[in-house]
């Protein structure tokens, strides 16, 4: 019976442990945010576009709230040649804004990045938490309450691995974009 109950408590402890260690998973956008907040403010901007260089007819836009947060959006746009020439001409803030309103959200990936510091799969507890959403659905939070948003752990765990991967490929493209920019001057 001892050795059942040290069985017990020793695979508790490990799973214990693990929980807590997949909750410090690193994020793979912390870096590519940390250098894109560093170029904005170096440029002193507070938006940027880009081609997606992946995918033909697909665009990356960002808004920069200094301080507060970074809203990426990437989805596709009918009139290419249209985006391209706001992009051409160094109107992001047009290009973003366009991106946001089209009728169909059908391809957008949207990300709300508190803090502009990378997606965090759980968020400190009273503090702003990062989101996402896919086709203008409604967004998973990235709270650490997958129960209330109907996700199992596995899921919630599984969603944020894979957007913030795609994250930090979108973060990468703008960071070369703006890299661009500061040869410029």
């Amino acid at each position: 019976m001892k050795r059942f109950i040290l069985t017990v408590l020793i695979a508790f402890f490990a799973a214990l442990a693990l929980v807590h260690l997949s909750a410090q998973d690193p994020s793979q956008s912390a870096a590519p945010a940390a250098a894109v907040k560093e170029l904005f403010a170096q440029l002193k901007l507070d938006s940027i576009a880009a081609k997606d260089p992946e995918e033909p007819g697909r665009y990356i836009a960002a808004l920069n709230i200094p301080d507060s947060q970074l809203l990426i959006v990437s989805a596709p746009y009918a009139v290419p040649a249209a985006m391209d020439k706001l992009i051409a001409d160094g109107k992001y803030m047009d290009a973003y804004q366009n991106l946001q309103a089209v009728v169909s959200h059908k391809g957008h990936f949207f990300v709300i990045d508190m803090a502009n510091d990378g997606l965090k799969r759980v968020n400190d507890p009273d503090q702003a938490f990062d989101s996402t959403s896919i086709d203008g659905a409604t967004p998973v939070q990235f709270d650490g309450k997958w129960g209330a948003q109907k996700l199992s752990e596995t899921d919630y765990t599984a969603r944020f691995k894979k957007d913030d991967e795609r994250y930090a490929r979108m973060l990468k493209v703008l960071a070369t974009e703006l890299r661009k920019k500061t040869t410029e001057f």
